[in-house]
């Protein structure tokens, strides 16, 4: 009995302490089932568990300036609990994020991850994130991370996961570790939209209504989703609102033609279903018609309200007839401590009925009813304070919020 005691005793120890099957990524677990869903259509896998892993050695000179983290000897980046992800490209852009799930808890809400291809003796680095919004506040799910990428067709990928090292911080200690999901969205790409020339046509947001607001998307505008760079021959007309330069850091643009209407046209993270991610929600838009080379600025629109952190453009337009207009959408150039980036993502574009820049003399009360507020996670939440919300009312509309406590 002595013995079987011992023995038991053994199995309960090492299964406590015991690595997640995928703690080296000859053990990757497979998440093929994140590839090749419809354009738009969220799809989510986990929970999984970076509780009690390891370090994968040898791969932090590639995540320099990408993870901001530092071993208790300062050396950064630190990699400390990794686990990891397999599946296979189909040749179509993605958007994958951690997430907080039904099921899980990760301890400050702070994972990081790197994106590798080829083959786990022989890995080549393809990108990695840290955040999603690092300035903001990890309470409320800003430090998960993401990466809008391209898959290429029949390559093989590896996915790492681990959670930051806060060593012996002032809010938090220790390295991050816990139960996480992984979401994809298949968006569309916007490689060959990229110039005044060659716009894409959303013409079918003008059938929007007041009680079913029309978006079209979700689009990518990142260089490694869409091969989408900075023009430095780029129009600069009708920018005159930007205030970060002006700098052109990869315009895309579309066109519909105008029906004697009026809309409010902004870019949306969708909706709370299907949700996708615009690094701080930091868009600049122009609004033209005439033809490229000869265009007339309509309305310029950089921030909704900077001054409490609501940074998406918004477009107000009374369209003219069978007039075309072209639409640009460009993000914001953003310099800090040295470091220069521009903002971009995952997107949906949308349009509700009026232009939001007229003040009617006969304003109608408002009848609408909130329905729910959601965080940029697609989480229902009561929260109301230092975070940007999204409050979806029962008519289908929705406002972007951001309140400072």
């Amino acid at each position: 009995m002595k013995h079987l005691f011992t023995y038991l005793l053994f199995l309960l120890t090492f299964n406590f302490f015991a690595q997640p099957d995928n703690d080296i990524c000859i053990g990757a677990i497979d998440i093929n089932e994140l590839i090749g869903n419809e354009i738009g259509t969220l799809t989510e896998v986990g929970p999984f568990t970076n509780v009690d892993a390891t370090a994968e050695e040898g791969l932090s000179e590639d995540l320099i300036d990408i993870w901001w983290d530092a071993d208790a000897n300062g050396f950064t980046p630190s990699i400390d609990q990794t686990v990891w992800f397999h599946f296979t490209g189909d040749g179509n852009t993605y958007q994958f994020r951690t997430l907080n799930c039904p099921g899980a808890a990760f301890y400050s809400n702070d994972t990081q991850l790197a994106l590798y291809s080829g083959s786990c003796d022989s890995l080549s680095f393809v990108d990695g994130n840290d955040d999603l919004m690092g300035f903001w506040n990890a309470t409320y799910g800003w430090f998960y991370s993401y990466l809008n990428f391209k898959a290429e067709e029949n390559i093989e990928y590896w996915l790492m996961i681990d959670g930051y090292n806060w060593n012996d911080g002032d809010t938090y200690q220790g390295v991050a570790q816990g139960t996480f999901c992984i979401s994809s969205v298949k968006l569309q790409p916007l490689t060959d939209y990229n110039s005044c020339n060659s716009p894409l046509a959303i013409d079918e947001i003008l059938t929007t209504t007041t009680e079913d607001p029309t978006y079209v998307g979700p689009f990518d505008n990142t260089e490694l989703g869409s091969n989408i760079i900075p023009n430095e021959n780029a129009e600069t007309i009708g920018t005159d609102c930007w205030t970060d330069g002006v700098t052109e850091d990869g315009s895309v643009w579309f066109s519909f033609t105008g029906d004697g209407e009026s809309y409010t046209i902004s870019p949306t993270y969708c909706n709370d279903d299907n949700l996708v991610y615009y690094w701080g929600w930091d868009t600049q838009m122009s609004l033209y018609n005439g033809e490229c080379g000869e265009l007339i600025s309509v309305v310029c629109s950089e921030d909704f309200d900077a001054e409490n952190g609501m940074y998406w453009s918004e477009i107000g337009v009374d369209t003219e007839d069978d007039v075309d207009y072209l639409l640009r959408l460009d993000g914001y150039h953003w310099t800090n401590q040295g470091y220069e980036w521009t903002a971009n993502g995952g997107f949906c574009i949308q349009a509700t009925p009026g232009n939001v820049n007229v003040i009617s003399d006969n304003p109608i009360p408002p009848t609408r009813k909130l329905h729910k507020v959601i965080d940029a996670l697609g989480r229902e939440i009561n929260h109301t304070t230092n975070q940007i919300l999204f409050h979806i009312y029962d008519d289908g509309s929705v406002e972007k919020k951001f309140i400072v406590e």
